[in-house]
């Protein structure tokens, strides 16, 4: 068996509980991980503000892959190794037709989500009240308005990410969107999430291999969420957690326990095993 070089772990729904905590038993883990040589990533939706809290826990991980593959960044060397970020023009467009609908939008850019200060303030409307969670809330910057600021600016954006109020209109906004050339993720909290098309978490993770000279068959992958099923088919070895939906399972080569129950540890249990072999 091919061993593992290199291992990218996600965030939510794997590494952090439902109540957004980390267990001391995945924490250990991913140390063990580092003590047995093998580089760690985190590959995430969030971007680098939101992992701010996150990296408290984990102060030694270098390679983050940020905003779903827009972004790839060295922290020991505070660079960006990759970036492949939406078109400025298509995020106006695209933000445009999202207030047809009643949504909460936010812009990632600059390594943080700038997001509309009513909107901020009444995240209960859009089932994003979570947000406001101590791990969360040093990635937010309210704005009077998020489509004056992508008026004004005059470089590309990571991201866009779209909380509904009426899950029914998540649909027609990507109908709309899918005119664009872009990548479309629906997350695990039911937002809508636009990159730049070939943007997804595969492609974060090949730009993280081709930048440590790590074959992609030398790497492993953990996650939950729809976005992690183009890192499970570059990874040589990948597990998705109890609590994804089915699609992510099948797609993965095994099955953690719920995130709820440490599963992400037994799952580097399993890598640090196959290491061995």
């Amino acid at each position: 068996m091919t061993k593992t070089k290199l291992v990218a772990l996600d965030v939510d729904g794997t590494l952090v509980r439902r109540d957004l905590t980390i267990s001391l038993a995945v924490i250990r883990a991913v140390e063990s991980l580092r003590d047995a040589g093998i580089a760690v990533a985190v590959v995430t939706g969030r971007c680098m503000a939101e992992l701010t809290d996150f990296r408290r826990s984990f102060p030694w991980i270098r390679y983050f892959v940020v905003s779903n593959g827009a972004t790839g960044f060295d922290a020991q060397t505070n660079t960006a190794f990759y970036e492949n970020h939406l078109p400025l023009s298509i995020a106006q467009d695209i933000e445009r037709e999202s207030r047809r609908y009643p949504v909460m939008t936010e812009v990632y850019a600059d390594g943080v989500s700038y997001v509309n200060r009513d909107c901020w303030e009444h995240t209960e409307r859009f089932g994003a009240a979570f947000l406001h969670h101590s791990s969360l809330v040093e990635g937010r910057v309210p704005v009077d308005d998020v489509g004056a600021l992508l008026t004004a600016r005059s470089s590309d954006i990571e991201k866009l990410y779209f909380s509904f109020e009426t899950i029914t209109d998540l649909p027609k906004l990507r109908a709309f969107c899918e005119r664009f050339p872009v990548d479309l993720v629906t997350s695990i909290h039911d937002g809508l999430e636009v990159n730049q098309k070939g943007v997804e978490k595969g492609a974060g993770l090949s730009a993280l291999c081709d930048y440590l000279g790590i074959p992609p068959a030398e790497t492993a992958a953990v996650g939950d969420g729809e976005a992690d099923i183009a890192m499970f088919r570059v990874a040589g070895l990948s597990f998705a957690m109890e609590n994804a939906k089915g699609d992510v399972k099948a797609a993965a080569d095994f099955t953690a326990p719920d995130h709820d129950a440490d599963g992400a540890a037994w799952a580097i249990t399993q890598i640090l095993s196959a290491k061995e072999v």
